[in-house]
């Protein structure tokens, strides 16, 4: 397995894990007791907001009042850690409390942008969508190599270089390239084929100048540059994007 199917599982990984966190964050925040129910409350008070300024932040107090499954009505006092938006006397909003104490309730949350449960969830979507591109970028490149393998055309190659990147190197990664030519002796044009990145130098392992590339029939900038004969030391491993 190359250098980047491990990178982009773990990419994969994490971003399962996160939204697995995510996930439990949620229930837990849906499900704050053991016996758990959801009902609608009427607000028939609310009382001015309470500046913190200490923590700069703002609570504000309602007086709500709901039935029970046991029909039984409870009234109390609930304090949200920021006033609600868009809410008046005698709205309804939605509540949970506990089945077996009634008497404990919370107005229900509601995760914002800000929250950590979406934090997670963005995130671990983000690293998801990550793996999903880079695994169709994979995938429409092993279909375009045994396309070629199939039905494109062997040809042979003279080798040119081997290159350092040079922007790679800068960001403290080496990484070469090998560069081969042909002259095409149909169209008289010299093309110049060049290999995915290897974090080796292969000029040692290049001992035959002739490398075999394949194209595609009449168009020779598709074509697949095989460099699986290359092999790296046991303490290099080598890898392409």
């Amino acid at each position: 397995m190359h250098k980047l199917d491990d990178v982009k599982y773990i990419i994969l990984t994490i971003g399962l894990f996160l939204l697995f966190i995510a996930s439990i964050l949620y229930y837990q925040s849906q499900h704050p007791f053991k016996d758990s129910l959801e009902t609608s409350a009427q607000i028939i008070k609310i009382s001015s907001p309470v500046t913190s300024d200490l923590k700069s932040t703002s609570t504000q107090d309602y007086l709500v009042q709901f039935r029970t499954l046991t029909d039984q009505t409870i009234e109390l006092t609930l304090t949200a850690s920021k006033p609600l938006p868009l809410i008046q006397l005698n709205d309804s909003v939605s509540l949970i409390y506990s089945a077996s104490q009634p008497s404990k309730a919370l107005l229900k949350p509601y995760p914002s942008f800000q929250s950590n449960i979406s934090i997670w969830a963005n995130i671990g979507s983000f690293l998801i969508v990550s793996f999903i591109i880079i695994h169709l970028k994979d995938f429409k490149k092993l279909k375009k190599i045994r396309h070629l393998q199939s039905k494109g055309i062997e040809i042979k190659t003279v080798l040119r270089s081997v290159e350092l990147d040079q922007e790679l190197e800068a960001k403290g990664q080496k990484s070469y390239r090998i560069y081969t030519e042909w002259l095409n002796p149909n169209a008289t044009a010299l093309h110049i084929f060049k290999s995915d990145y290897l974090l080796f130098d292969p000029s040692d392992m290049l001992e035959d100048n002739a490398v075999t590339v394949l194209i595609e029939r009449d168009n020779p900038s598709e074509y697949y540059l095989d460099i699986s004969f290359l092999a790296p030391n046991k303490k290099t491993p080598g890898f392409k994007w």
